[in-house]
């Protein structure tokens, strides 16, 4: 039997979840070339909401833990081909060409178009998954080898017992994005090739969309956008930038590696400083944690 024994409610250890849930969060920025076009993202997410169960299995089950994208900022760089109009000779003679037409040429950068879309608070995710506790003997890094114990802990570094969520699996659903996404990219395309050919004379403009025919429409097929432009997105953020492969590997090692979820100073202070007296401390060995589906118990024994 232990010396030391610690009930936690199932009450208790959601409370201690939603600490180490608020503290998880991560951000990400890069690009990719896609073929003909190219994107670049920033993108960061933060934890809210989700329930907590204690399980008969010794697991604790954690649901619907909500993926908030904050910020979500992608650029998409399109190459278009370039195009040149005029440059015809009007006026020929044996010795050349005496006047020739305007030659305009457009789409010669690259990219020719660069298209920002912010789409933060539109797009959202879940994680489920099941933990298991373990336990981790923490030396603060701050701790100095000549420290003792009573020295560590008015330096705010004692070591520590510590308790993390481990995954057993973990489970994020498909993205889910908003309705307007559609309507806002195509808006963002009909803007920026307004902008584009603004320059243009209206002849030239007309010329172009000729040639061309609706720009809007070849430059979703530039980007490979079908009909679905949503399904399209979840398919580029999910599987060609791997957004829920990093947010899923992110919560884990948030959760089993950087944020326990409860600690316990070893040596355990049982009396403070009283006047000349020093803390009375008892050091803990043979920590342990077991989980049932109304409490979860942490016991140990009292060292030497």
């Amino acid at each position: 039997m232990s010396d030391f024994t610690v009930a936690v409610s199932e009450k208790a250890v959601r409370k201690l979840f939603e600490t180490v849930r608020d503290n998880t969060h991560e951000s990400t920025s890069g690009s990719d070339d896609l073929g003909p076009f190219s994107v670049s993202w920033d993108v960061g997410f933060r934890l809210e909401n989700g329930s907590v169960d204690l399980q008969s299995d010794g697991s604790i089950l954690i649901s619907e833990l909500d993926v908030v994208y904050d910020p979500l900022k992608l650029t998409f760089g399109i190459d278009i081909p370039e195009l040149c109009i005029g440059g015809f000779c009007i006026i020929p003679t044996p010795f050349g060409c005496l006047l020739r037409a305007p030659r305009i040429c457009v789409f010669s950068a690259d990219p020719d178009i660069s298209l920002p879309l912010d789409l933060g608070g539109l797009i959202t995710s879940e994680i489920s998954g099941a933990f298991r506790i373990k336990t981790r003997y923490f030396v603060d890094p701050g701790r100095t080898a000549s420290m003792t114990n009573l020295d560590a802990e008015d330096a705010g570094v004692p070591n520590k017992w510590q308790f993390l969520l481990d995954p057993i699996w973990l489970d994020i659903d498909p993205l889910d994005i908003a309705d307007t996404v559609g309507n806002i990219l195509d808006q963002a395309i009909d803007n920026v090739v307004d902008g584009l050919l603004g320059f243009l004379p209206g002849w030239a403009r007309d010329l172009i969309k000729a040639i061309l025919g609706p720009i809007v429409d070849l430059i979703r097929a530039i980007l490979d956008i079908g009909d679905d432009i949503d399904e399209w997105l979840s398919n580029l953020l999910g599987v060609s930038l791997g957004l829920l492969d990093f947010v899923v590997t992110i919560v884990a090692d948030y959760f089993a590696n950087k944020y326990p979820i409860f600690a316990l100073e070893d040596p355990y202070p049982i009396l403070g400083y009283d006047g000349p007296l020093i803390p009375v401390k008892v050091p803990l060995r043979n920590m342990g944690v077991a989980v049932s589906d109304t409490e979860m118990v942490l016991a140990a024994d009292v060292g030497a």
